[in-house]
């Protein structure tokens, strides 16, 4: 499980910018590998499932997936793997391929690949029809849980054994057991509209944060690129270079209701208890 097109990301070494962060504690607030994974499984943009060819096509698209609460994650597949897997002898292995694209027109859009390797069950009984609904209600348009010609889905479920994670953190492997107790993050649901909202509504604000570290100069371009629980990056161009600068909250933001007042209290910057930033690297 590797990458074809690794995210932009920074390197280790590169140096901090901890304006406003606290001298006793330059390490930056990330978030854990398990919960990004978790954060992916849900809400990654998009996901491809790789398939033995030995019970037919190669890759597929789910029409819908869930996550549950164990990690496993329930899909809406073509009825054909569904029978194959219910019928299959041996345990059928699959690979889950997740890719998150920011939500906003930057630089390097792809944030991250995540990758789900386990084995395919089918679901039976009450349990079949139990998950049916769960993954009907995550489903906008009832339209999307046919496959054409009017054929109906199959529910199947992937048990987690092997996960892995590279994004603009950097690329780390993830024990089963973490990934099934962690959670996603608590904004990654609205993160789209929350960082359109301020692409469209705050560039000036944005742009006055990263001038005031010294990411860059008032004539460059910041947009937010990613969002979480415990700070927002930016990702500052020129002609020149793009570069990364992470603002940290001072407390984490448990809802997006409470994300105005954080975002507030760093635009207030030294005047005010804000956040810090740390200089997260070059494209």
């Amino acid at each position: 499980m590797s990458p074809s097109t690794p995210p932009s990301r920074t390197a280790d070494t590169t140096a901090a910018a901890t304006a406003g962060c606290p001298d006793d504690d330059t390490a930056s607030v990330r978030p854990g590998a398990a919960a990004r994974c978790r954060t992916l499984a849900a809400h990654a943009a998009s996901a491809i499932l790789d398939l033995p060819g030995s019970i037919g096509e190669e890759q597929v698209v789910p029409a819908a997936r869930l996550v549950e609460p164990d990690g496993s994650v329930l899909l809406l597949l073509p009825p054909e793997i569904g029978a194959a897997v219910l019928t299959a002898r041996d345990d059928i292995a699959a690979v889950l391929h997740l890719v998150d694209v920011a939500p906003v027109a930057v630089p390097h859009r792809v944030r991250a690949h995540c990758w789900i390797a386990g084995w395919l069950s089918v679901p039976v009984g009450a349990d079949l029809g139990q998950a049916a609904a769960r993954l009907a209600a995550v489903v906008p348009d009832p339209a999307m849980l046919a496959f054409g010609a009017g054929r109906s889905g199959a529910v199947v479920r992937l048990e987690p054994g092997e996960v892995l994670v590279d994004d603009l953190w950097g690329a780390e492997h993830v024990e089963p057991d973490e990934y099934a107790a962690a959670a996603p993050d608590p904004l990654a649901a609205h993160e789209s509209e929350l960082l359109q909202h301020l692409a469209g509504a705050h560039a000036d604000e944005l742009l006055r944060l990263c001038v005031r570290v010294g990411a860059c100069g008032p004539d460059a371009q910041a947009v937010p690129v990613a969002l979480d629980r415990d700070g927002i990056r930016l990702r500052c161009s020129t002609a020149d270079a793009t570069r990364d600068v992470r603002f940290e909250f001072r407390a984490p933001v448990a809802e997006p209701a409470a994300l105005g007042e954080a975002l507030r209290a760093l635009v207030r910057g030294p005047e005010g208890p804000g956040g810090c930033a740390r200089a997260a690297g070059e494209h």
